[in-house]
């Protein structure tokens, strides 16, 4: 009979020591997950208020999670250029957009040849900027800035190579190695959009 209630006693020491250590475990994991958001919500609240700082966004109350638009792009890219470097201001017998409503800062950016447009007198300003696009308008911004960026090596280091458009391949791998539009996973996902707190963070990390 004692030597039964012994094994009992002794069963339950070893299930409770496993709970603690699943518990402790547990804990653990938690609290490392925890630090990881700690950093990044520290990281992201310093690249705003450099942004503020800079100049790039005021502090209109921006849903930092939206995806960003092609204007709004295009507006934090003015910002953070023409301080540095004044931006030409061409006239035009036409202007280059019919859909732009007369944004000064797009035409400008055109004439610098830091923009395109994505038809002849079409810029769409509301579509969504994709990370390929939003790569090359970066490389070109920091041409215009005299910004050397490393030789641009094709890797394959991404798993989706294949489907960044060619005429966005060298601004992606430029980025790459510059880590400032960079991807925490193995794909560059060109085609997805990018939202304002990743396209404010890359300007920063650009300025």
């Amino acid at each position: 009979m004692l030597k039964k209630a012994i094994t009992i006693i002794l069963a339950l020491a070893m299930m409770s020591g496993t709970s603690v250590f699943a518990s402790n475990e547990t804990e653990e994991s938690n609290n490392a997950t925890q630090i990881e958001q700690n950093s990044e919500v520290t990281a992201f609240e310093s690249d705003i208020s450099r942004a503020v700082s800079l100049g790039i966004i005021n502090n209109e109350n921006y849903n930092f999670n939206d995806d960003i638009t092609r204007e709004q792009f295009c507006n934090f890219v003015y910002n953070l250029v023409n301080p540095i470097k004044e931006l030409p201001i061409f006239k035009y017998e036409r202007a280059p957009f019919d859909d732009t409503n007369g944004n000064d800062k797009i035409t400008v950016l055109y004439s610098a040849k830091i923009v395109s447009g994505k038809g002849d007198y079409i810029f769409s300003p509301n579509d969504k900027l994709t990370r390929e696009e939003a790569a090359t308008i970066l490389c070109r911004a920091a041409n215009y800035l005299d910004i050397e960026l490393p030789l641009a090596k094709v890797d394959m280091s991404y798993a989706d190579n294949s489907e960044i458009s060619s005429w966005a391949v060298s601004s992606v791998y430029s980025l790459k190695t510059l880590n400032i539009l960079n991807n925490t996973d193995e794909n560059f996902n060109p085609k997805a959009n990018i939202t304002i707190s990743q396209a404010v963070s890359a300007l920063v990390r650009l300025s």
